[in-house]
This record gives C-alpha cells, sequence and structure tokens, in this order.
C-alpha cells in the first residue's frame, strides 16, 4: 500500500481531477481565491471540518507508514501536501491544459488522470515485504 492507497478516493479513483477539471473548475478557481484573501490569518469559521480532513488524512498516512505500507522517510504531513499539488495540477495550469490539448500524445482527460495517478504511485510507491 502506497500514498495512492491510503488516498485511493481522491487520487486513485481520480476524485480531485474529476472535481476539478471535469465538474467543478470554478471551485479551483474560487479556493484559490480565498487562500490568497485570507492569506495572513486566523483560519476562517467553517474550516474546522477541512482542518479535521487533513489531520484525518496524515493520520491515515502515519498509520500507513506505522504497519509498513508507506516508506516512513518521508513526513505524512510532505505526502499529503504533494499528492494534492500533483492531483490539482491541471486545475492550476489551465495553459497547460490548453497545450495539452493540441500536443499532448494523448490528448484526453483520462490520459491527463491517468498521468497523475501513476505521479503518485511511483513517488510514494507501495512497500512490499
Amino acid at each position: 500500500m502506497g500514498a495512492a492507497d491510503v488516498l485511493r478516493a481522491d487520487v486513485a479513483e481520480g476524485r480531485l481531477f474529476d472535481h476539478f477539471i471535469i465538474a467543478h473548475p470554478d471551485h479551483h478557481r474560487l479556493i484559490t481565491w480565498g487562500r490568497l484573501e485570507l492569506a495572513g490569518t486566523a483560519a476562517p469559521s467553517g474550516a474546522g471540518p477541512v482542518l479535521e480532513t487533513v489531520a484525518r488524512k496524515i493520520d491515515q498516512l502515519r498509520e500507513a507508514q506505522r504497519v509498513g505500507q508507506l516508506d516512513p522517510a518521508w513526513d505524512p504531513v510532505d505526502v499529503l501536501a504533494l499528492v494534492n499539488q500533483i492531483a490539482t495540477t491541471w486545475a492550476a495550469q489551465t495553459e497547460i491544459g490548453a497545450v495539452a490539448a493540441e500536443q499532448a500524445a494523448d490528448p484526453s482527460l483520462a490520459a491527463r488522470r491517468a498521468a497523475l495517478v501513476t505521479a503518485v504511485e511511483r513517488l510514494f510507491p507501495r512497500v512490499t515485504r
């Protein structure tokens, strides 16, 4: 089991990709705008559920490390941050998406999703014992 397994619903099943690229591209823009507006301030009211979700995912990653399913050399906070960034790359960099539509060997969204899943699996591979 690797990071993609621990964060399966978010990455391996393409949930973040599907949400931000296909279903609600406007959500990523609004979240980014909100982060810019709130930079340097205390967590906004209503952030509790978001922070709880982040803490739960970090705990899951820590547990995967404890049982030998994920390389313990990585800090779980870094794993989560990197996985989230990889998963939202196409939403955050629309100019690359426009070029990919014309120049990628396979311009489909399925190919972009497969690339992000592969990247996470290779960066944080399943530990085999």
